[in-house]
């Protein structure tokens, strides 16, 4: 196993160049993970808009009475009816919502006319249309009252109006199935894992094949009385070896950093699918050994399709918020279909077969990615034996 030797003393002189990726992607982790919205959501809290409410007509009852409805619901924010003020307001976000009585609108509601309250509200806010439908569900309500009682007082019509619009109706949230578990942390986490495993995992096996894949050192190999299929299986061993030990310290921190959430049945779909990424990673490490040729390419390369396939892919910008294009693009990586793996592990609390069916769908475009670069690299490896290069 002289080889097999060989191989760890090579990997042990890239530990400092590894340990620095494993570094960064530990800081990742935690800053990401640690900050990432992941409460479920269990409850429906209504959220008061900041309303500034300027009244140029009188101060009737109806006008006090709407405003009191309306402040159990917003926020007022006091400012003078002054358009400069006003549009400062809007501007700097300060109030969200102007709502201004115009002078005889008392007057019109109480004749039956289609008076309407005035209204400057934040372009594209969705705060203002539950503040138009306040608006129009305490005027709507006045107007069926005036229609139905000729004779009512404005007093009497602010109590009935405030009575019936004090009836709520209870809703209580309940989800079907079994609770899904809090995945939210070590989703994230296991998403950023495809960015270390590609780093690392290139840099130790690409140093590996670097090496033995030098032309004396390959010829001298030759003339030795170890067989080249006995080296080329003592390689392939290592960096089974190799990848392997990288996923399984990756997975110790994870149970480390969320030892909860680790014992879930999510977390043993999310490690599958992280293995299944790390072969796939191997893969592509041997593709790059073969091709380079200098240092300076191999952290190149690194840094390239680490940084490449991780932003393209979704791994650091979630694949919600990518363009379709870019996801069109990135239908062609496997880090893809990996974050996408994850983004539906996370999501699941019934593991029955048609759910798990699009993963494991997923783990196979993976794995079919691993073996078409494989083959490839198989390919480029015998020209340049061929070449005697």
């Amino acid at each position: 196993m002289q080889v097999f030797r060989i191989y760890f003393k090579i990997i042990k002189k890239q530990l400092g160049q590894l340990s620095i990726y494993i570094g960064v992607f530990l800081a990742m982790a935690i800053m990401f993970s640690f900050t990432s919205p992941t409460s479920s959501i269990d409850d429906f809290t209504q959220s008061k808009t900041r309303v500034a409410f300027i009244n140029e007509d009188e101060n009737s009852i109806l006008i006090e009475g709407f405003k009191e409805y309306l402040g159990n619901h917003s926020v007022y924010v006091p400012i003078q009816n002054e358009m400069d003020k006003l549009q400062d307001a809007l501007f700097f976000r300060d109030v969200d919502y102007i709502a201004k009585i115009p002078m005889g609108f008392t007057k019109g509601i109480i004749a039956g006319k289609n008076s309407q309250i005035e209204k400057t509200v934040v372009s594209g806010s969705t705060s203002s249309i539950y503040t138009d439908m306040l608006v129009n569900k305490y005027f709507n309500t006045v107007k069926l009252y005036l229609s139905s009682y000729k004779d009512i007082t404005q007093e009497e019509l602010v109590k009935q109006v405030a009575k019936d619009l004090k009836i709520e109706t209870k809703v209580q949230m309940k989800r079907t199935g079994e609770k899904s578990a809090n995945t939210g942390n070590i989703k994230y986490f296991f998403n950023y894992l495809a960015y270390v495993l590609i780093s690392v995992i290139v840099l130790g096996v690409s140093s590996i094949m670097m090496v033995f894949n030098n032309t004396n050192l390959r010829r001298r190999n030759l003339c030795s009385p170890i067989k080249n299929a006995s080296i080329n299986l003592q390689i392939l061993l290592g960096n089974i070896i190799f990848s392997t030990v990288c996923w399984g310290l990756l997975i110790g921190v994870s149970f480390i950093l969320y030892r909860g959430q680790m014992l879930t049945t999510n977390a043993i779909y999310f490690c599958i699918n992280s293995f299944v990424f790390t072969l796939t990673a191997l893969s592509m490490s041997f593709l790059v050994g073969i091709l380079i040729k200098s240092r300076n390419a191999q952290s190149g390369i690194s840094n390239v399709l680490s940084l490449g396939l991780c932003f393209l892919s979704g791994v650091f910008v979630p694949q919600e918020f990518l363009s379709e294009n870019v996801l069109a693009m990135a239908k062609f990586t496997p880090t893809y279909w990996f974050v996408k793996a994850n983004n539906d592990i996370g999501n699941l609390s019934n593991f029955s077969m048609d759910n798990l069916s699009p993963v494991f769908m997923y783990m196979l475009i993976e794995l079919g990615f691993a073996v078409a670069i494989v083959s490839v690299a198989l390919v480029m490896s015998k020209r340049k034996q061929l070449k005697g290069s």
